[in-house]
């Protein structure tokens, strides 16, 4: 039995029969409610036996430091240097030997027999001169003991990176698995419609086919996720020693720690990087080592005193003895060998040369990639926010039309997806970014001192007896990389036509009241000498009519305002002789600013309809805007209420709107209540929330429909109440 996960017994005998089409999707619609089901615990299941709390990134890293393999292995190497440091010291120092004896001993011409003997010797050997062989293995193992540090401290940063980018991406992949829950849930839910559809005798069967393939695939998307969440929860265990807890607090910002340029973010690592300093240093002890070769071409003098004590000879008195003497000693062959050191310790200083330079271009390629990325992914999220926010607002007006028939079911699942899409990338964007500027900070050896983390027990360079790394123009590779393009640079050389300007841009204010679609008198005159010149001109194309608002109220409130106010000034130009086929009016909500919303003047300039003249010669064809793509759906009208059948007078509602967002549906129910002195109600599917007025009398609708539009709201439209909701 699986200690983590329930199982299912297997044991009992299974018969299986072919199925037909309807136990098909019996099937189909039981797995789904089975894991539709097991969804709705989804914290228990993310969590995956993660302990309850939260952690914080600071306290992940500081325990990763202290306690990783990794780190751990460094910290010994590092411990048995300065030992080592301390073995060559001793070779300034003399050595003291004391040597004893006791034994019989028997000569076999002096006719005495065997005797005993015993002796005593205390021996004293000073070196004074080795060819600076003792000071140079002393400066290289000093170096090598740096050496050893720096590596220290550059595992305790890569490990910091590591837990870092473990951290992020168990955030990272909690919040997909979600994503793609939800959309799972609402492939489901229009599983579930379609085959009550199909089951009646109402829908087509293709549909339920094509709706079971992205039912699939949604299933698919959502295991990929999970298993993808349970391997980077192994990835961190293995760096941190313990499961992720279930909450991990969002890590502190970093951004504003990296330098302002590249190059200056290069010139820090080369400042601070610990493995580019280890690299360094490995020069200065492989120097050391070479100069203690020469030492074997060198005489060596020692001081060497003795005393001792001896019995032997059978039976002559003990002999006492004293002495002190200089040796001095030089080898004079030992076959090549020491050439050959010579030459091999020589390839070793180039050896090292090219491992510094090797660690100097990689170091410089690290920090270029992750400082570009930082930053062209900080650019890049405010155009994949802006998608998936738009696409959020297609989805709306996609179920809406489905509601009223003027979109299939395949434009409904296409948006759907396109939304789980746009949110993937936008989400995948915020978190490599947060991931590029931690490896950047890391590459400049900055990573744990942004944290605060320090490892226990880690001495400084002052308490090693190490003045640090001096770097200059001939240690250090060329600080200059790739240059990073951005959108602008991308774009500045292609021959593409610029958007018009606007011909005409007339103040919001000056045109409408406030929250108001109905035209001032003072803007009807000023519209009626524009007509005039429209009529006399025979070179027009088009005349694009543009409604656009600030971003102080909702999109809910904005997006059909704006479409409202364009509609009121294309109307107003039709009546007053204007071709109706020239007018195309199109609404923007507050999606094109052309100034800052902080600032009241920056909002008053938001609110603008701007009309823009395409002559025949433009070079635009309208009919290459198709009807069904999601552009259009901005623009175009959600429907009209002539659409639908009428309905029953105690059971009609207008439905105003259909949003995302619960907090901005239930606003706006609560502001027409109170505009419109009216009952409305929110109904939700899912994460989709329509607004509707209602049950309002059928006598009533006209009256009802002209309020709303004179708010703002000219798509509101019937729906019935079997529709789905």
């Amino acid at each position: 039995m699986n200690g983590r996960y329930p199982m299912t017994n297997l044991s009992a005998p299974v018969f299986l029969w072919p199925l037909s089409r309807s136990h098909r999707s019996a099937s189909r619609w039981l797995a789904g409610s089975l894991l539709a089901a097991s969804m709705v615990q989804a914290a228990p299941i993310l969590a995956q036996e993660a302990p309850a709390g939260s952690m914080t990134l600071t306290e992940a890293v500081r325990q990763a430091v202290n306690g990783n393999p990794e780190v751990q292995v460094a910290w010994h190497a590092f411990q048995a240097s300065r030992n080592e440091v301390d073995v060559a010291r001793g070779g300034y120092l003399p050595s003291v030997d004391a040597t004893a004896g006791i034994g019989r001993e028997a000569v076999s011409d002096d006719g005495a027999g065997s005797y005993s003997t015993d002796f005593v010797e205390l021996t004293l050997t000073q070196m004074l001169y080795d060819g600076f062989s003792t000071q140079n293995e002393v400066a290289r193992l000093d170096q090598a003991k740096q050496v050893r540090f720096f590596e220290l401290l550059d595992a305790s940063e890569e490990v910091a990176s590591d837990v870092f980018r473990a951290y992020e991406d168990v955030r990272r992949y909690r919040e997909l698995v979600s994503l793609a829950q939800d959309n799972y849930a609402k492939h489901l839910r229009v599983y579930r419609q379609i085959e009550e559809r199909v089951t009646s005798g109402s829908g087509r069967r293709v549909d339920l086919e094509q709706i079971s393939g992205r039912l699939s695939l949604a299933e698919s998307n959502l295991m990929t996720e999970a298993a993808n969440l349970h391997d980077v929860s192994a990835r961190f265990q293995r760096l941190v020693g313990e499961i992720p807890s279930s909450t991990l607090a969002p890590p502190p910002a970093l951004g504003q720690a990296l330098p302002a340029s590249l190059q200056n973010a290069l010139n820090m690592a080369y400042q601070g990087n610990p493995g580019f300093h280890a690299a360094i240093k490995n020069i200065e002890a492989t120097r050391n080592e070479l100069a203690g070769t020469r030492s074997a071409f060198q005489p060596r003098l020692e001081f060497r005193a003795r005393t001792g004590r001896d019995n032997e000879r059978s039976g002559v008195a003990r002999l006492d003895g004293s002495s002190a003497e200089l040796v001095a000693s030089m080898n004079l062959y030992r076959g090549g060998s020491d050439q050959a050191r010579f030459r091999q310790i020589s390839d070793e200083v180039e050896r090292s040369i090219s491992l510094r330079e090797q660690e100097c271009v990689g170091l410089r390629q690290t920090t270029s990639i992750a400082y570009q990325s930082a930053r062209r992914l900080e650019e890049q999220q405010r155009y994949l926010n802006q998608h998936r926010q738009h696409i959020d607002r297609v989805r709306g007006a996609y179920q809406q039309q489905f509601d009223i028939g003027q979109r299939t079911l395949l434009d409904v699942l296409d948006s759907e997806n396109e939304y789980f899409d746009a949110s993937r990338a936008y989400a995948n964007a915020l978190y490599d970014q947060r991931i590029a500027e931690a490896e950047t900070l890391a590459a400049m050896g900055a990573l744990l001192t942004q944290l605060e983390v320090r490892r226990e027990g880690l001495p400084s360079l002052g308490e090693i007896g190490s003045e640090g790394v001096m770097v200059d123009a001939e240690t250090i590779c060329p600080a200059q990389g790739p240059a990073s393009l951005t959108l602008d640079d991308l774009t500045a050389g292609l021959d593409i036509p610029k958007a018009a300007s606007p011909d005409i841009v007339l103040s919001a204010d000056a045109l409408f009241a406030p929250g108001s679609a109905e035209l001032s008198a003072q803007a009807r005159e000023e519209l009626a000498g524009l007509a005039a010149e429209l009529k006399a001109r025979n070179d027009l194309a088009r005349v694009v009519i543009a409604g656009h608002a600030d971003s102080s109220g909702s999109d809910a409130i904005n997006e059909p305002l704006s479409q409202a106010r364009a509609d009121q000034v294309a109307g107003y130009l039709a009546t007053r002789g204007v071709d109706r086929e020239l007018l195309v009016a199109r609404g923007f909500g507050s999606r094109q600013p052309v100034a800052t919303n902080d600032t009241a003047e920056g909002r008053r300039a938001n609110r603008r309809v701007e009309i823009t003249f395409e002559t025949l010669d433009f070079g635009f064809d309208a009919s290459t805007m198709r009807p069904g793509s999601l552009s259009a759906a901005y623009g175009d009208s959600i429907g009209a209420a002539s659409t639908m059948p009428e309905a029953d007078a105690q059971s009609t509602y207008l439905q105003v709107a259909a949003l995302s967002a619960a907090d901005r549906a239930r606003a706006l129910k609560e502001e027409l209540t109170v505009r419109l002195a009216s009952e409305l109600r929110v109904l939700s599917d899912g994460d989709l929330h329509r607004v509707q007025v209602g049950p309002v009398a059928l006598k009533e609708l006209p009256s009802l429909q002209a309020r709303l539009q004179a708010l703002g709201y000219t798509g509101a439209f019937v729906v019935q109440p079997e529709q789905p909701s």
